[in-house]
């Protein structure tokens, strides 16, 4: 029999989405009477310690989330989880998850579950951002856009005539693995992707750490390139990788818009312009290319829209929580 938190659409207490990262775990709460955000909390993500570990982690600190938002742990609901990497989300399952060790062929779902003891939603990270940003974002009106999630991989949330694309192998969006040259087919590269070695958060900063003896952020790295010229070549070369890539996209979708969100997105409009600069003597019809309305949130907000439909799709859709 399942327990009465799992079949109940009840119109109190909370959920919370959470987006498992590279580097760091995020968490929000959210009211499901009202649709507030009532608290967030984040811990640094230990990508070699095993999913057990993890786990483990993540429920401690669900639980304490939830009290900082003056709740009892009993008033969770549901719960929404975002994962890098391949997610069978009909399954709930993680196929393989990016640099997180040991998450392979892992039913998050069903564990998160039985450890909860509430309704689980689990979804790929870019395609959950893709769901913050129709749901609660710059995508509102649109029903066919890409998600560009630039951290520490590279992915890409498609939707398409107004539902998430998936893909045979559940494998859509993997921008990560873009060949961005001849030059680099077939090269060894310790299980990463081309691109996600070229434009990932971890090795813009390495770069620019080695040019500036400094460590910068990549907003840092594009507001400097104006006085350092290292840095504006570094600035021009993620420029230029990105915007081959939302080229492409543009080319085969022909989305509405493609919008930037990640820690690198956080670089704003000096990252922007280069881009359009670049698309515009490229292609005959540019997307709108857009900075996220939700910032390094939107996964938070698409887990959070998860764990709602879970617990009941008429909440997700109210026009109050949007």
């Amino acid at each position: 029999m399942k327990n009465e938190r799992e079949t109940a659409p009840n119109a109190t207490g909370v959920v919370v989405g959470v987006d498992i990262g590279g580097s760091k775990t995020a968490l929000l709460v959210t009211d499901v009477a009202t649709g507030e955000d009532v608290a967030q909390d984040r811990f640094p993500t230990e990508t070699a310690a095993g999913a057990t570990a993890n786990l483990e982690k993540l429920y401690e600190a669900v639980h304490g989330a939830i009290k900082g938002a003056g709740r009892e742990p009993g008033d969770l609901r549901a719960l929404g989880i975002a994962v890098p990497g391949c997610v069978d989300a009909q399954q709930g399952r993680v196929i393989r998850a990016g640099n997180l060790t040991g998450w392979r062929d892992l039913p998050l779902r069903d564990l998160a579950s039985r450890a909860l003891r509430v309704p689980v939603f689990v979804e790929n990270d870019a395609n959950a951002a893709a769901l913050g940003e129709k749901w609660r974002g710059a995508a509102k009106q649109m029903h066919n856009f890409a998600f560009l999630a630039l951290g520490t991989g590279v992915g890409v949330g498609l939707v398409i005539n107004g539902r998430l694309h998936h893909g045979f192998h559940e494998a859509a969006g993997e921008a990560g693995n873009f060949i961005m040259g001849r030059r680099f087919l077939g090269k060894e590269r310790g299980g990463h992707g081309n691109l996600e070695l070229l434009v990932g958060g971890p090795a813009i900063r390495r770069q620019a750490r080695t040019i500036s003896g400094h460590d910068l952020s990549v907003a840092e790295v594009f507001q400097d390139a104006s006085t350092s010229k290292p840095l504006a070549r570094l600035a021009g070369r993620v420029a230029d990788y990105l915007a081959i890539t939302v080229i492409n996209i543009a080319a085969l979708l022909d989305p509405e818009a493609v919008i930037l969100g990640g820690g690198t997105a956080m670089a704003g409009e000096p990252l922007l312009e280069r881009i359009r600069a670049r698309l515009d003597r490229e292609l005959a019809l540019v997307p709108a290319l857009m900075a996220s309305a939700l910032g390094e949130d939107a996964q938070l907000h698409g887990a959070v829209f998860g764990a709602l439909w879970q617990l009941d799709p008429s909440r997700a859709l109210r026009e109050e929580l949007r």
